[in-house]
């Protein structure tokens, strides 16, 4: 039996983005708006760009900034539900060490705007941002739209996503039972790697304990096989408590990648 050729990340990323095409309605709101560059030159390193992915449902700018340089790429997502703000307060931190990392980085400032204007989990529509991609377990219903990409900040940071193709994905959230990191797709070694940065109490979670469907982590690591952090901070922790575990988890892991050979259990969140 001839073997099956194993798909890479890009092709994968980009069958789902096809496959969502198919079940978007043809009212939805576009998948991405024009993207407008601001270049600021920096001595010495690559310029900082910063582009306007979309809009979301309200019309706030849903914004992104490409930073440093290499031919590794690592896309992080600094904020995606609206009451966990925990690692927005620390975007121009983050934006220091990617711009620094020998990475070529892209980091999404905010894939909910709405909700973090609210302070909700949700979107303005009350749907999860991260139970609205296409992924192989999305279920239309409640909090989850009724298609996938039904939100337009979430299919504009998927569009970024595919384009960018990235090998690693890292998003930040917040939990009561934090902090700890969560994983999905071939991503073990370097959720320890990241722990172990951060430092005590920091430490890897492999499952959530409940269901996601439709989930970011399920889209990116279960189907499309790339390595997905999802770093969950303690929810309401002082920034005095969260600013060095996360810049010295990123630091420890860019700084040196995984080695493939030892990434071979994939968890589902």
């Amino acid at each position: 039996m001839p073997r099956r050729r194993r798909r890479t990340p890009r092709a994968a990323l980009t069958a789902g983005l096809l496959a969502a095409e198919a079940l978007v309605p043809a009212c939805s709101a576009p998948l991405i708006a024009s993207s407008v560059p601001i270049i600021e030159p920096a001595a010495e390193r690559a310029p900082t760009r910063l582009e306007v992915l979309g809009q979301s449902r309200e019309g706030r700018p849903v914004r992104a900034r490409r930073l440093g340089s290499g031919a590794r790429r690592v896309m992080v997502i600094a904020g995606i539900h609206g009451d966990e703000q925990e690692g927005l307060r620390h975007l121009e931190d983050v934006a220091r060490v990617l711009e620094h990392a020998p990475w070529n980085a892209l980091l999404v400032e905010d894939a909910n705007p709405d909700g973090t204007a609210r302070g909700t989990r949700t979107t303005a529509a009350g749907v999860d941002p991260n139970r609205n991609w296409p992924a192989s377990n999305f279920r239309a219903g409640r909090g989850r739209g009724d298609a996938p990409l039904s939100e337009p900040a979430v299919a504009a940071v998927h569009k970024a996503l595919v384009d960018f193709a990235p090998e690693l994905v890292v998003v930040l959230h917040s939990a009561g039972s934090g902090p700890f990191v969560n994983f999905d797709g071939p991503a073990e070694r370097w959720a320890e790697r990241f722990a172990k940065g951060a430092g005590p109490p920091w430490t890897v979670r492999p499952s959530m304990g409940y269901p996601t469907p439709g989930s970011l982590g399920t889209f990116v690591g279960v189907d499309g096989g790339v390595p997905i952090l999802t770093v969950e901070f303690r929810r309401g922790a002082p920034p005095e408590d969260t600013r060095a575990p996360l810049l010295d988890g990123l630091r420890a892991l860019l700084g040196e990648r995984a080695d493939p050979a030892d990434e071979r259990h994939q968890r589902v969140r």
